[in-house]
Parts: C-alpha cells; sequence; structure tokens
C-alpha cells in the first residue's frame, strides 16, 4: 500500500473518472489515475450503483492516488463505512486488496470498498458479466429517493 499519507483507493463505479461522484469527491483530489483490476464479481444494484464482492473473476477501475487521508474519510462516508462500527452495520468494508495492470502486472496493493454477497443478494443485485460497469450508462446513476 502507499504511504499512509497518500493512500491508494481502487474504484468500480460511481468514483470512476466519469461517474456519478467523480466530481463531488475526487476531482482535484487525486494525484495519480491509472486503468487497474481486481478479483472479484461485480453486480448491479437496483439503487443505481454497483457493489464488488471477492472472487475469482476480474473487477475493471482505476487504481487512485489521493493526495491524504481527508479523501479517504470522504469516500468512507458515501461507501457508508465506520471503522468503529459492527461490520454488519456498514453497507460496505473497506479492505486491502491486491491490484493488477491491465496488462495483468502487479500493481501492489490498496483499498477497495468490499460488500458482503449476502447482502447484494438482499438488494437484488445482478451480476456484471463482463465486470466492468458502464459510467456513461443513465441507468447507473445512483437512485436519490
Amino acid at each position: 500500500m502507499s504511504s499512509k499519507s497518500q493512500p491508494r483507493v481502487f474504484v468500480y463505479g460511481t468514483l470512476k473518472p466519469g461517474g456519478y461522484y467523480w466530481h463531488r469527491f475526487c476531482e482535484g483530489r487525486v494525484s495519480n489515475i491509472l486503468k487497474a483490476k481486481v478479483k472479484g464479481s461485480l453486480f448491479a444494484l437496483p439503487l443505481g450503483y454497483p457493489a464488488l464482492v471477492t472472487g475469482d473473476g476480474w473487477v475493471q477501475g482505476y487504481l487512485l492516488t489521493l493526495y491524504d487521508e481527508a479523501v479517504l474519510a470522504g469516500f468512507d462516508m458515501l461507501e457508508d463505512y465506520d471503522p468503529d462500527r459492527c461490520s454488519s452495520e456498514n453497507e460496505y468494508e473497506r479492505v486491502e486488496v491486491s491490484v493488477y495492470f491491465e496488462d495483468g502486472q502487479a500493481a501492489g496493493s490498496a483499498w477497495a470498498y468490499v460488500m458482503e454477497l449476502d447482502r447484494v443478494n438482499q438488494q437484488q443485485g445482478v451480476i456484471i458479466a463482463n465486470g466492468d460497469w458502464d459510467v456513461d450508462d443513465p441507468d447507473t446513476l445512483p437512485s436519490l429517493c
């Protein structure tokens, strides 16, 4: 993982460049952006955002190097993650994952927000077979109700 002062995060949905929350949470707060992938499965949730579940497939996204820990705190708020809460009370868990470049070369480790498969099933998540969330699809906008 990168230094504590510049955390790295793998993003795969609304925080990707061009995603719904990119401007609010990332723009001007990221020092480096690289296309990347992690092992897992990706699901579309009816509320209009995706969920990463650990697994054997590939999930496409971006490896972001953040300017500082304050940016990570904003991500935690967005992803409804609090390290002081019981994991069952968090929507996502922030976990360290191995990240790979598009060509399969190891890129080191980074934080990622992962959801438990039981929670995905409760929310009637639908597998995204190619592991790539389309930020340009209007059906992927988060539900604000």
